[in-house]
């Protein structure tokens, strides 16, 4: 009776759910509340535990003591209790879906039927560590361009609203004829000046609009995503990005002894463009009807010869979940590499654009006093 109780009194826990289960249109991702370092680092020393041959509920019962009291405490101690009423690990597990997704409890579902949790357990924490690998260098690279575009307005806006209009007031009281740019630039900071909540108010106004279409509607989102590919060198990225994506986790998925149907359900879940999304709704299909999995991948135009060629070896010689990780790690190394590149050639040309833009507003300033100065020199 007690356990009833505490799992069904907190008010909070169906809302959780709920909100993280949310999902547009067809969207089956699940919107992790718990940071993935934890889960990292939670699955890895579950492994290690379940490796050394010590039982799953007192394995839980230690690494509940590993974390504070909060949402990811709560999740591993709840588990633990199911585990105690003699429910499997991935059906407790399964009780936590804001915790642990599709992904994690269906390979601890397949460790469990074949007997290999340990080895399930670790690689699904080597696929866990790359990820996170993979999410910080992405993140920790487009921090600096972010910086520089949030410095270069800051700037920019200093100067509309502060320095402007106090060389405007001097050329006024000195009485000089001004140059066609600094009138331009002059022109622009009294309109920015005297109309400051549109110029403000409208660009987050489209934000709020952009996302809130981004998230209701799929055709929107689906549109974006296709842009995105189409791009010069954003397209590139999120190519390598999804197909690393794709082979690495259904290479661990195959690889754990999940079927292939259910795998590409999971890996559809895992990926993050709709484009790529819809591939493997295709894919899912023409495999579930009798077709090879390289021949139904080659169709959906979206991956290349590469991994086609891949699959089909896999296929042939019964070591796909190895072909589908080589490819998944190949991907992965060239995203990281072309990020790089792209960053480092982001760079100079943002540093460019911003001292380019402040050397226009400061020559047009200096203009006047420029021709002032020379008007003095010709009196003397």
């Amino acid at each position: 009776m007690a356990r009833i109780q505490r799992r069904v009194a907190p008010a909070s826990r169906p809302a959780a759910r709920q909100s993280a289960s949310e999902s547009t249109g067809d969207d089956r991702r699940v919107r992790r509340k718990v940071p993935l370092k934890h889960i990292v680092r939670f699955t890895r020393m579950l492994a290690t535990l379940t490796e050394a041959g010590l039982p799953i509920l007192r394995n839980l019962r230690i690494l509940s003591d590993q974390w504070p009291a909060g949402r990811f405490r709560d999740a591993i101690i709840d588990s633990a209790e199911m585990v105690e009423e003699g429910q499997p690990l991935s059906e407790a597990m399964g009780d936590n879906p804001d915790v642990f997704d599709e992904l994690y409890i269906n390979m601890v579902k397949a460790g469990e039927a074949g007997g290999v949790l340990d080895t399930v357990l670790n690689r699904l924490a080597d696929f866990q560590e790359r990820s996170q690998e993979l999410r910080e260098r992405t993140r920790s690279a487009l921090t600096y361009p972010i910086v520089i575009v949030i410095v270069a307005f800051a700037v920019v806006t200093a100067l509309m609203l502060v320095v402007i209009p106090k060389f405007d007031a001097l050329f006024k009281e000195m009485g000089l004829a001004l140059p066609g740019l600094t009138q331009a630039l002059i022109n622009i900071s009294t309109n920015v000046v005297a109309y400051w909540y549109l110029y403000l108010g409208v660009p987050i106004l489209f934000v709020v609009i952009y996302q809130m279409a981004y998230m209701r509607s799929y055709g929107f989102r689906r549109w974006n995503h296709g842009m995105h590919l189409k791009l010069p060198v954003i397209g590139g990225l999120v190519r390598m990005s999804q197909v690393s994506r794709f082979a690495t986790t259904f290479g661990t998925l195959v690889a754990s002894g999940v079927p292939h149907l259910r795998a590409f359900d999971i890996v559809r879940g895992a990926l993050t463009s709709e484009v790529y999304r819809e591939a493997m709704d295709d894919v899912r299909e023409e495999v579930r009807e009798g077709e090879g999995i390289a021949a139904s991948l080659e169709q959906t135009n979206c991956f290349d010869d590469v991994i086609v060629s891949m699959v089909e070896v896999g296929e042939e010689t019964g070591e796909l979940d190895r072909m589908c990780l080589r490819v998944g790690d190949n991907y992965e190394t060239n995203y990281k590499r072309a990020l790089d590149i792209a960053l480092k050639l982001l760079e100079p040309i943002m540093l460019v654009a911003m001292a380019a833009v402040v050397g226009v507003i400061a020559l047009a300033l200096f203009l006047p006093l420029f021709e002032l100065l020379k008007q003095f020199g010709q009196n003397a």
